[in-house]
């Protein structure tokens, strides 16, 4: 809930001198997690209204909107326009625009530099405006931004911006109003929607900046549940120094479940080798035969041929040869005695034939003296 003391509204101060600019005080949060040792999961969260002009919304917005036309066409390439789609994205549609820094959002860390391009002069001249009204600090100046374009109904699940990013991280809201969620502890209600169970909602008025810092950006997660209508949001960070690289417990979790298994099958053939150079009682490991082997070992079986037994010594590459040099000439062997065996009886069959039209030939002949008689 928003601390009592920043939700009083006093008469507004009078403009700073721009030579003496002092840090902008906005609404502060403030929420217990008995869970975590009565944490203030809330803490560092600050809300800035009004911090742009009307004016300069509206020249964000067209910005904005004519990018991700250009997108859409085919006129901006990936990574730098970006569409939710596929099943994972569940009808979510919403469009993303990345300047300055590369966002790696299936591995959720910083990517590559140099594949997106730099700030363009309008989110400049933002970045500029708010340090200069004392919004951000310009030791923590951002140069990477993410837009995301919000329809109806699209949305944001919770997650927590990674740990590399300096804190606090902004965004600013556009074009509509709707709440975000920040908390630790999140309740599925349908796809695309969310209400925090250990947390709170902060409702985004347009041209509002939300300041995720200490525990609110480093311990609760937050997210942006389905739309009621259009959204513009821009996220400024500052990303790590170009000779940041990920951890080694980072990219064990994202190869997943392909190193594991691939560690699972090196660690298995290790185990074997050290069978088989161990002691006489160890027993060799045999591999699993393929289906076209088995046929081929089913088919020598049934024209008894047999295999060359393994010897206790040797080199086992010899003992291969010499059993694939056996086994052809026993098969050439069995092929020579199968066509012996077709000859023959194709020969015997053919007697049997001439046999057969010898005795029909005799009876024609019986038949045809028979009648002759009787006509005499």
């Amino acid at each position: 809930m928003p601390k009592s003391a920043a939700s009083k509204q006093s008469s507004p101060p009078p403009p700073p001198s721009p030579h003496n600019k002092k840090k902008a005080s906005g609404t502060t949060f403030s929420l217990l997690d008995k869970s975590r040792k009565n944490l203030d999961i809330l803490q560092g969260l600050v809300l800035h209204k009004e911090v742009i002009s009307s004016q300069f919304e509206n020249e964000l917005i067209s910005f904005i909107q004519a990018q991700c036309t250009k997108g859409r066409s085919g006129q901006l390439k990936k990574p730098t326009y970006l569409r939710s789609a596929g099943a994972r994205s569940q009808g979510n549609q919403r469009e993303a625009l990345q300047y300055g820094g590369f966002f790696d959002f299936n591995k959720a860390r910083p990517g590559k530099r140099g594949l997106v391009p730099d700030f363009p002069p309008i989110v400049n001249r933002l970045v500029n405006h708010l340090i200069d009204e004392g919004y951000l600090d310009k030791e923590v100046r951002p140069d990477s931004c993410i837009i995301n374009q919000y329809g109806k109904g699209d949305c944001i699940p919770p997650h927590v911006d990674h740990e590399s990013y300096y804190r606090p991280i902004s965004t600013l809201s556009l074009l509509g109003e709707e709440p975000m969620l920040v908390g630790t502890k999140f309740q599925t209600v349908k796809s695309c929607t969310w209400k925090p169970t250990v947390g709170t909602s902060v409702a985004l008025p347009r041209r509002s900046l939300l300041l995720l810092g200490g525990n609110s950006g480093n311990v609760s997660k937050h997210c942006i549940s389905s739309c009621r209508g259009e959204r513009i949001s821009i996220t400024l960070r500052k990303q790590p120094g170009p000779d940041w690289r990920p951890s080694l417990d980072e990219l064990t979790k994202s190869s997943g479940g392909k190193k594991r298994k691939r560690d699972a099958v090196v660690t298995s053939t290790a185990n074997d080798n050290d069978n088989n150079e161990g002691g006489d009682g160890a027993k060799k490991k045999k591999k699993a035969l393929s289906g076209s082997a088995k046929r081929r070992k089913k088919m020598m079986k049934l024209k008894g041929i047999t295999t060359l037994p393994e010897s206790g010594g040797g080199d086992a590459s010899v003992r291969q040869q010499q059993q694939r040099q056996q086994q052809q000439q026993q098969m050439t062997q069995s092929q020579n005695s199968s066509n012996g065996e077709r000859t023959l009886t194709k020969k015997r069959s053919s007697e049997k034939q001439a046999k057969r039209n010898a005795r029909r030939l005799e009876r024609k002949q019986k038949q045809a003296s028979a009648d002759t008689k009787c006509n005499t």
